[in-house]
């Protein structure tokens, strides 16, 4: 007998159905892709944010030197956070210091007729600051930097328990302006054009709320840090810096000033004014912020550069901020990693000369 085919009984079979459920099933996952790719909105995506641009500045008459010599001073800081043992050739941070003390006091292409000053914790040892002064740098001893409710700020390594003590070097009003620089930095010609640089003068403050104290005139010049040694020269925004509109605390000029120190404490006593994963660089980027009253200002990255290549060298760079014994953030660039190492064993040996023509 012959079947007649029936519509429904193919429609009911198990294998039909399977069929319904995967499409259907195909058909929502299809729906939420195009919702969470945006698919069905037209809109124009969104612009990249504008790169921010130096605010205006407020210039005041430079120092008049018919008067009196202005006194300028490179100011380094060191604490015993790192390394507080009694062997100082395998201090690397120590050892950072002294190499820079030597270039800035004894060596032929970067000496400098400026005070060479080394901050001082009370976590370094007496034969460091013995060394020091004996290397020719003027110790300054200063207590750590702490307010009544700063247990909040808590940096992002150990290492940088200590360095919001930096701000210390405010309170220095003996010496007009100071260019502030990490230990870990070298110098490839004389840095004692940076003062000169336009960026690194006297600035007015701005108008602001009559509530707050802050001095009439200030100083903060620096440079915004970069990502590491795939930069260009000059680094700019696309070209390997980090964010533009933020300073980097390795290499600053300043001008003393108690009422800018007492300002800067003001922060530290308030929970969240800030963030503390990098504490002194962070509160200075928020005070010294493009769109407040003081703004920081930038100087010319011949100057200083984090991370340096070959080509930066090439470009007639003046220092950098870099490591001597390791450079994890420079990429090839083999004869600049090779300066950096053979400045630790030229120092040594012109002071052990030196040490030798010189006996206590």
């Amino acid at each position: 007998m012959k079947t007649s085919w029936n519509i429904w009984t193919f429609f009911s079979s198990p294998r039909w159905i399977r069929i319904t459920l995967s499409a259907v099933v195909i058909g929502l996952i299809c729906i939420f892709l195009a919702l969470q790719t945006r698919a069905f909105d037209h809109a124009p995506p969104e612009e990249k944010p504008p790169t921010p641009t130096p605010p205006s500045y407020l210039e005041v008459e430079r120092f008049n030197t018919t008067e009196r010599e202005e006194k300028l001073a490179y100011v380094t800081f060191l604490s015993g956070t790192v390394n507080s043992r009694d062997d100082l050739e395998k201090d690397k941070y120590f050892v950072a210091v002294r190499i820079l003390i030597w270039q800035l006091k004894h060596n032929l292409h970067t000496r400098t007729k400026h005070d060479v000053v080394v901050m001082v914790t009370p976590s370094v040892s007496r034969s460091r600051r013995d060394r020091l002064k004996r290397d020719g740098a003027i110790v300054y001893p200063v207590e750590f930097l702490h307010t009544e409710n700063d247990d909040w700020i808590h940096a992002e390594l150990r290492r940088w328990d200590d360095v919001i003590t930096k701000l210390r070097v405010w309170e220095m009003i003996q010496y007009d302006r100071i260019l502030m620089l990490d230990g870990d930095s070298m110098l490839l010609k004389r840095l004692d054009g940076v003062f000169d640089d336009p960026g690194a003068q006297l600035l007015a403050t701005k108008p602001h709320p009559p509530n707050e104290t802050l001095p009439e005139t200030y100083l903060l010049a620096s440079n915004s840090e970069v990502w590491d040694s795939t930069h260009k020269f000059p680094p700019a925004d696309g070209t390997g810096l980090k964010k533009i509109g933020r300073m980097n605390a390795g290499f600053f000029i300043l001008a003393p000033s108690l009422a800018a120190f007492e300002h800067y404490k003001s922060f530290l006593s308030t929970p969240g004014a800030f963030d503390p994963k990098y504490p002194e660089q962070n509160l200075m980027n928020h005070v010294h912020r493009w769109d407040g009253p003081m703004p920081w200002r930038e100087i010319a990255y011949t100057w200083n550069i984090r991370c340096p290549n070959d080509v930066d060298i090439e470009k007639g760079l003046v220092s950098v901020h870099e490591k001597w014994w390791t450079q994890p953030y420079i990429y090839n660039n083999k004869a600049t990693k090779e300066w950096l190492f053979t400045r630790r064993w030229e120092m040594k040996g012109w002071y052990d000369a030196w040490d030798a023509l010189n006996p206590v």
